[in-house]
């Protein structure tokens, strides 16, 4: 089989790299242009991330460095239950029945006047007595030149094609939100709260020590990453462009990192604050939040970005990369048509988007329309979270399994309904 790989950068590189590893009577080109830039942008991930690295015969200690890695134990959430919420840490916590023990513990809830009874999250962590798994923070484009330099059979041509060249078997589209060769342009249905369509980006120089954390603050109008490497930050501002223009975000993410003296935030979103130093100037990026139904047509199939991109929230982004790769590899090693790889990569996309969609609806926000707009479903999320709990159990099966289920259910309170 002769495969041909559009496009550098992460995807295309990653691809070249499983595909060596798995199919070695593969002869494969990859075409780079000169003329596209690679996004760069610091990268979170989940923990299956190992499972890739494993799969391509890299050792951590090998690529941990030159992928300026930093450890991540969680992600940090601020300001998704309330403007003035407390800070939650979501650990990658694998549920073996304790949660369900722990809950039905009276000395783990709480009482408030004006309140429901909440459960104690404090308490919760402290009592959980197991250890956690752990996925990392890489700079996207090092992991991506790092692949390349393993790749021993791919042969580099640096061009920009306008049509598609002859003499392939299978064409891997890997152009990004440009998806220049993409055969079906039919999406999957997503939520209708998947309003963030841009973002502001930009390195900062990293100050102190490196949190081990993914932090998500949520924003006025969408949230704000912070995702430390080695040698820098990556900081960004996803918001909705339909809520806000794109000058009075930028305004908005430059008071985030203290190039303008912030009038707006609430104390409670100060604490911890410090003055970030930028590398670069901030870059803003647009996308159309969609899902390619097929990204396997004919013998085009899109990866990465190029099969879709809806919101970078929870670091599914580099999951779903890992996922297409992984899963091609195995339909073309089985002879698997397009259609049951279309079918797989659709409830992959469906497991990360229903994670992403409680974040918003469950906010208790609305102090802008962005918000008041995305809650108003409220209550049948409750109950959909804590079904989700119950049938997305197994941590080998699904990208988000009980364990993590359940600590969203507790950062946004949502137990009234469940434990009724």
């Amino acid at each position: 089989m002769r495969i041909c790989i559009i496009g550098g950068s992460t995807a295309g590189w990653w691809a070249a790299g499983y595909i060596e590893k798995h199919m070695p009577e593969c002869e494969i080109v990859l075409y780079e242009s000169p003329d596209i830039p690679h996004l760069g942008v610091g990268e979170s991930t989940l923990p299956q991330i190992k499972t890739w690295f494993d799969g391509l015969g890299i050792n951590e200690d090998d690529w941990f460095d030159k992928c300026k890695a930093v450890k991540k134990f969680g992600n940090w959430k601020q300001g998704w239950d309330s403007p003035t919420g407390e800070p939650f840490t979501l650990r990658f916590w694998y549920d073996t029945g304790e949660f369900d023990k722990m809950m039905a513990d009276p000395q783990m809830w709480e009482y408030k006047p004006g309140y429901d009874k909440r459960p104690n999250k404090q308490k919760f962590w402290d009592k959980i007595e197991t250890n956690y798994d752990y996925a990392f923070h890489v700079c996207a484009e090092s992991s991506g030149e790092m692949v390349k330099q393993i790749c021993e059979r791919t042969e580099t041509r640096v061009e920009t094609l306008d049509k598609l060249p002859s003499g392939f078997d299978l064409y891997l589209d890997c152009t990004g939100f440009g998806r220049k060769f993409v055969r079906d342009f039919t999406e999957m249905p997503i939520s209708k709260y998947h309003k963030v369509d841009s973002a502001w980006v930009c390195p900062m120089e990293k100050e102190g020590e490196c949190a081990n954390v993914t932090k998500s603050i949520a924003r006025r109008y969408g949230w704000q990453f912070q995702v430390d490497l080695e040698n820098r930050t990556g900081m960004g501002y996803i918001f909705s462009s339909k809520h806000v223009s794109n000058k009075e975000a930028l305004l908005e993410f430059r008071e985030m990192f203290g190039d303008i003296e912030p009038e707006w935030w609430h104390e409670n979103q100060l604490k911890g604050f410090r003055k970030r130093t930028p590398l670069k100037e901030p870059r803003l990026l647009q996308w159309k939040p969609m899902v390619l139904a097929n990204p396997w047509s004919d013998n085009v199939v899109a990866l990465g970005s190029a099969a879709g991109f809806v919101d970078p929230l929870e670091a599914t982004a580099l999951f779903n990369l890992q996922s297409g790769i992984m899963n091609l590899v195995k339909c073309l090693q089985r002879d698997y048509s397009p259609k049951v790889y279309n079918r797989q990569m659709r409830n992959i996309w469906r497991d990360s988007l229903r994670f992403q969609e409680c974040h918003y609806v469950l906010s208790q926000r609305e102090d802008t329309g962005f918000w008041r707009q995305i809650t108003e479903e409220r209550p049948k999320y409750s109950k959909l979270l804590w079904d989700y709990y119950k049938k997305y159990s197994s941590e080998f099966a699904n990208i988000f399994p009980s364990g993590i289920w359940a600590q969203q259910g507790l950062y946004f309170n949502t137990h009234k309904e469940y434990y009724a």
